[in-house]
């Protein structure tokens, strides 16, 4: 896991027209630790294999050996939030999620203010998910990899407005969970570290994994 420490980090972005993102806004965490990797196949398979975590529901990347080192996929949120706890964890809030990826300097980009293509597995440059920890060039500042591309992860929070927005969402509610970092098959722009999107927690999909977060050790 990486360290990111306590104080306050700006989260979302003012962007015109408004969006989910906005507004930007100050958001004071505690310190806490994150995975630096997507939690893989052959992680997912010890708590399979432990009795704790039910098989994903397609199986055609987990059982497929060459895919050990990939994160694991087809999980519904209730699966992910299984194993961080089998780990004694947890799934990271959005705003953790978001800090360990913008860093200290509210980057747009893991690594920066600029896109870069070369660094991540976004926009079907792949045509699908990597190994974890693929592109080292590509960290977050706190040490963190992949939290651009290769696959959107769960977080723990519902879909809802930010404070003080305008954006209305018929999707706001305890309907939805946020997903972050973008994914193989999407645009490098939903790769942006404040870049919001949702997936319905019941629902296992190809491109959605996740890594788990525990609060740092005082």
């Amino acid at each position: 896991m990486v360290i990111v420490p306590a104080g306050r980090f700006a989260m979302g972005a003012d962007l015109e027209p408004p969006g989910d993102e906005s507004p930007g806004h100050d958001v004071t965490l505690p310190g806490f630790r994150i995975h630096k990797y997507e939690v893989t196949n052959w992680q997912y398979r010890i708590c399979v294999e432990a009795g704790a975590c039910p098989e994903p529901q397609d199986l055609r990347f987990f059982d497929d050996r060459g895919e050990a080192q990939a994160p694991v996929v087809f999980v519904t949120w209730y699966n992910a939030d299984a194993y961080c706890r089998w780990r004694g964890q947890r799934l990271p809030t959005e705003a953790e999620w978001e800090k360990a990826a913008r860093g200290p300097a509210a980057d747009t980009y893991p690594w920066g203010d600029e896109p870069a293509g070369e660094v991540l597995n976004a926009g079907m440059r792949f045509m699908g998910a990597l190994p974890v920890g693929s592109f080292p060039e590509g960290a977050s500042r706190y040490g963190a990899l992949d939290m651009a591309g290769n696959v959107w992860e769960w977080t723990a929070d519902w879909y809802l407005a930010y404070p003080g927005s305008i954006y209305r969402s018929d999707l706001f509610g305890q309907k939805y969970k946020v997903v972050r970092g973008g994914s193989w098959n999407h645009p490098i722009e939903d790769a942006r570290t404040f870049h919001r999107d949702i997936a319905d927690p019941n629902r296992a999909l190809m491109v959605v994994g996740f890594r788990c977060a525990i609060a740092a050790a005082p």
